[in-house]
């Protein structure tokens, strides 16, 4: 698998969509704080804390938020979901129940560094930006609280990508996989999907109102907007008892595992069958 891994990153770096991603990111963070040069920043401006709303990473409410690495993550998901399907790859590579194992493994790995890698772009960039402005930061996190809120977006961000990445390998179509990666970003396929639990339990009177309004609550994309809030609204225990950072861990690492175990099980048997 390590050298399934080493090939595929080789290949990342030898390929122009890569730096086409980085451009993206780098133009949404320190572009939007270059920008201020010639749209200068209202006077007395300061920055509150690093990772608010408001905070330095975001240029005071400015530029793009942690959850653009989510966006980007989903997407990059979907071009390598079906990349070496397209060319016969992973047909005429690998032929034993071990090896597309390993094959499909490499992949899920693959999507989480290179996840990663789209968040420390996001990190030095949008520091970058704060340079650039040249405005106070005040009210700074300690950096335990900076490293898990930048943690904790990269747990979601791989969870939406693993999910793409699992759909686009299932079917083996490059445009299911977009279609998905719209729709996760949308918030459409888990608030659709408790709509419609709230459409039959209101048709057959079932009383799933309360359970379902708890239920969605523990959704990543709730947990998605409290880490674009900042840490301090991350941490923060709110009606349900947990922090939206304690809930993210209790469903997103068993949807990571679910996403890597499905597609590797079925897609390896799919494939020697």
């Amino acid at each position: 698998m390590m050298a399934l891994l080493r090939s595929d990153l080789y290949r990342t770096l030898r390929s122009r969509w890569p730096w086409v991603v980085l451009a993206f990111v780098a133009l949404v963070t320190l572009g939007s704080a270059i920008f201020t040069v010639w749209w200068p920043l209202e006077p007395g401006v300061v920055y509150d804390g690093l990772t608010g709303r408001y905070g330095a990473l975001r240029l005071a409410g400015r530029g793009a938020s942690i959850t653009l690495v989510q966006m980007v993550a989903v997407f990059v998901a979907a071009q390598l979901s079906c990349e070496d399907s397209d060319d016969g790859f992973d047909r005429t590579l690998l032929s034993s129940l071990r090896g597309r194992v390993s094959y499909f493994a490499e992949k899920y790995l693959l999507v989480t560094i290179v996840t990663g890698v789209i968040l420390l772009a996001y990190l030095a960039l949008s520091g970058v930006g704060v340079l650039v402005t040249m405005r106070p930061v005040e009210n700074v996190e300690p950096l335990w609280q900076v490293v898990a809120w930048a943690g904790e977006g990269w747990l979601v961000a791989c969870a939406y990508a693993l999910v793409v990445l699992l759909a686009g390998q299932l079917t083996r179509v490059k445009a299911i996989a977009v279609i998905v990666s719209f729709l996760l970003l949308s918030g459409a396929v888990e608030q659709g999907f408790f709509s419609f639990l709230l459409l039959v339990s209101d048709a057959f009177g079932l009383g799933w109102g309360p359970a379902l309004e708890v239920a969605i609550a523990w959704m990543p994309y709730v947990t998605t907007a409290a880490v674009g809030n900042g840490a301090a609204d991350m941490l923060a225990v709110d009606v349900t008892g947990f922090a939206p950072a304690v809930r993210a861990l209790i469903v997103c690492v068993p949807l990571c595992a679910a996403c890597c175990a499905l597609g590797t099980i079925v897609g390896s048997r799919r494939d020697l069958a």
